[in-house]
């Protein structure tokens, strides 16, 4: 084996000896806020190569500056007075799709920076890689009693200064069958009234899609996969398609959802994967984008039936018929957005697999009726991250329709009639940075399944904070949902003087969830410090106000030598960044937290590096264990891909790791093709913990092995022989000065372990 030994055995013997001291200090200045200043963006979200245009509003300094920031990386900074007119500007992004910044105004002075203001700009080519989701659901001026435009121009105004864009359009349809009414010359029926006989004006419908296109939002429709009224037979569905139901006494029924009597109907159900009843819909469906520029279509379902029958009794498998029709309606109109709510998770796997922007549900509680897992607890809503990144091949982000305070907002709310600030909040704190995001925002917040109804009110200070977390969201998207579930790891933290744990969250305690992304390590901190409530729906909006914590002393234990450590919270300074002097020694990181409320997110960013280590890396004698043994993969130029070309010995435990201090590894977890897949197995002579996952091959060979870092997968793949030249690397072949260059055609002035090209020849060091 070719590894010169001088490049890692002193570090070993002084970890040996002597725990490795990497003292490190940041010299960035103290922040402080002073958040007088509200910033504009001209739209929720720009694709690349577009023109940012900024308003702010307030007093502002001379002296004020406007930073760009990608994270932590100072892209730009500029005199205010220098770029706006009026408090007017322009900012051109750099051109990398599905990016994330804060923009920051701000003075300084002695080494102190002020917050002013700051706000996020999304630059995505497609909203369903980021997706924040919001909702309209109502379209009528009350017989002119409310300027309706108006309206509708304020609440896009807030919709797209919390960068939503994308928004549901609930309860806009005349009849569930017929969502489209036309006159008979088939021109548009201006006025109709919905299934719960509210007015709906189609010139509303109308302004607020327009409004939000000018936004760069996208408006989707809402409907069900499955929906009729009433005497839908003399609208051409058939009594064919009715999903059926059988009572006690073996007697047949249509199955349908029961509303009010003082509704327009019931909603009688059709079986979904019935292809007639597909047809019809498509046709309705071209009716719908035909009068209505909708960008696509919000399908729903009514969660667990039970046992179900077509109208020839035989049994139907809903979930399947859900597949069926999302398949049916993106062929009839491949270019439109579906999304489809899986209820409690029923039909996730039928309907993520599909071609659907994101996955989307609607959780409940315990008991709901609506069939699935448990879903009222925080712990629960990392599950159903993880269960839809499994399913669909960690392809499509998650999006929860989640109502809060759903007990006190029933039959026309309670109390205050006002949403809790601290519910509404911790929730959002927990599901954003487990990488989710959440359908909450209209003209109101979401606090019951029916749209429309709107028990509870917000107070300024509610949305002034959303404001502060929607761009928090959108900032630092690139590190809460820039790599799925698959890089979420459990870290090891101390906070002198309170209780941490790891995810799951658990009663009066600091609660931590931490990913890998990239190469930096990410830790979320959560304060449930002063709560046993576990539950994310606050039912009755009782949750209090977390207690502030303020310069807290940490240690989080890290594989990573750390370059740079920065914090950010959406409840401190805007969200601006406050990078942080810190102290390594070995393993233990320590440094001073400046604040927890009720999310702080910690960003330790160091070195990037893959290794492969474990008992089948070497071909004879033992495995490798330390780093004069262990393999670093090759990282492909200009990529995130490591690649090499190994012997492994067949049935024997591999591991990649992404630091070189063996007493703690934390190893990439990802599925690969092929190969039998081990978890929780412990592996001599390395201490790690969280979910350490291992590998095996079936027989022993050589291995290509790609690691992509971006998709976080990994592959692993028996090598072409035919590729593969039995030379073995001695030392005259050493002595040879041309260069020696790795598969990926990079570089390597010491070739390690693996296959190594020279002068045209692959060469095996062994």
């Amino acid at each position: 084996m070719r590894k010169p030994l001088l490049l890692f055995l002193p570090k070993r013997m002084m970890v040996l000896a002597l725990p490795l001291m990497l003292s490190l200090c940041s010299y960035a200045a103290t922040v402080t806020s002073q958040l007088s200043v509200n910033m504009k963006t001209d739209k929720a979200c720009y694709v690349p190569g577009q023109t940012v245009t900024f308003v702010a509003e307030g007093n502002i300094p001379s002296s004020a500056k406007v930073r760009y920031r990608y994270g932590s990386h100072v892209l730009l900074v500029q005199d205010f007075s220098e770029v706006a007119k009026s408090k007017q500007w322009t900012w051109l992004p750099p051109s990398a799709d599905y990016q994330g910044y804060l923009v920051e105004l701000y003075t300084e002075g002695s080494g102190v920076e002020n917050i002013l203001g700051t706000i996020a700009v999304d630059v995505s080519s497609n909203w369903k890689r980021f997706p924040r989701y919001g909702f309209v659901a109502d379209f009528d001026n009350y017989s002119s009693t409310v300027d309706k435009n108006a309206n509708i121009k304020s609440e896009m105004a807030y919709l797209n200064r919390l960068h939503i864009n994308g928004v549901q359009f609930q309860d806009w349809q005349w009849m569930h069958h017929r969502p489209v009414k036309l006159n008979g010359d088939g021109s548009l029926t201006q006025w109709y009234t919905d299934i719960s006989n509210r007015w709906v004006g189609v010139e509303y419908v109308k302004n607020y899609i327009a409004t939000q296109h000018a936004y760069g939002m996208k408006s989707i429709f809402y409907n069900l996969c499955f929906g009729a009224w009433k005497d839908a037979a003399n609208d051409g569905v058939k009594s064919q398609w009715a999903l059926m139901k059988k009572d006690g006494n073996g007697n047949y029924y249509q199955d349908y959802h029961g509303l009010p009597s003082s509704w327009a109907s019931n909603i009688y159900l059709q079986v979904p994967g019935n292809g007639d009843w597909q047809q019809y819909m498509v046709e309705r469906n071209k009716e719908v984008y035909g009068n209505f520029d909708f960008d696509g279509f919000q399908i729903d379902q009514l969660g667990y039936r039970g046992t179900v029958y077509d109208a020839n009794h035989q049994k139907v498998d809903l979930p399947s018929g859900y597949g069926s029709f999302i398949d049916a309606m993106k062929q009839a109109h491949p270019e439109k957005s579906l999304i489809m709510n899986a209820v409690s998770g029923y039909g996730t796997e039928q309907i993520v697999n599909r071609d659907v922007d994101f996955c989307y549900n609607e959780v409940w509680g315990n008991g709901n009726g609506y069939g699935g897992a448990p879903e009222d607890q925080f712990a629960n809503l990392y599950d159903i991250i993880a269960t839809n990144d499994r399913l669909s091949d960690h392809q499509h982000p998650t999006v929860f329709a989640a109502y809060i305070n759903y007990d006190k907002a029933d039959n026309g709310g309670s109390g205050d009639h006002m949403v809790n600030t601290p519910g509404a909040l911790l929730t959002d704190a927990v599901m954003f940075a487990l990488g989710g995001s959440h359908l909450e925002m209209g003209d109101h917040m979401l606090t019951r399944e029916y749209f429309p109804a709107a028990p509870l009110a917000m107070s300024d200070e509610l949305k002034t904070a959303l404001v502060r977390y929607y761009d928090f969201l959108t900032a630092y998207q690139n590190w809460l949902r820039g790599v799925s579930s698959k890089a979420a790891y459990s870290a090891h933290v101390s906070v002198n003087g309170n209780t941490v744990k790891a995810w799951p969250p658990q009663a009066n305690s600091i609660v931590t969830f931490a990913k890998t992304v990239g190469n930096s390590d990410v830790v979320h901190f959560l304060n449930f410090s002063n709560t046993s409530d576990l539950s994310w729906r606050d039912l009755n909006g009782t949750r209090q106000k977390p207690t502030r914590k303020d310069n807290l002393a940490v240690t989080i234990q890290t594989n990573r030598k750390v370059s740079k450590l920065w914090v950010a919270s959406p409840d401190s300074h805007a969200g601006a960044v406050q990078e942080l002097s810190f102290e390594q020694i070995g393993n233990q990181l320590t440094f001073t937290l400046p604040s927890l409320e009720y999310w702080t997110m910690v960003v330790m960013e160091g070195e990037s590096q893959v290794y492969l280590t474990g008992e089948a890396v070497k071909k004879d004698g033992y495995g490798a264990y330390d780093l004069s043994q262990a393999i670093p993969l090759n990282k492909a130029s200009g990529s995130n891909v490591y690649k090499t070309t190994v012997y492994l010995k067949g049935n024997e435990l591999f591991k990649f790791t992404d630091g070189r201090d063996w007493g703690y590894c934390k190893s990439y977890c990802s599925e690969y093709e092929n190969y039998q897949f081990n978890s929780y197995i412990q592996l001599a002579h390395l201490s790690t913990f969280g979910n350490d996952y291992k590998f095996c091959v079936p027989e022993s060979g050589y291995y290509d092995i790609t690691i992509n870092l971006d998709s976080m997968r990994i592959v692993v793949k028996k090598a072409d022989p035919m590729a593969i030249e039995g030379v073995t690397a001695d030392v005259a072949a050493n002595k040879d000065h041309a260069p020696w260059y790795s598969l990926a055609g990079d570089r390597a002035p010491n070739p390690h372990k693996g296959i190594y090209v020279k002068k045209g020849r692959k060469v095996i060091f062994k």
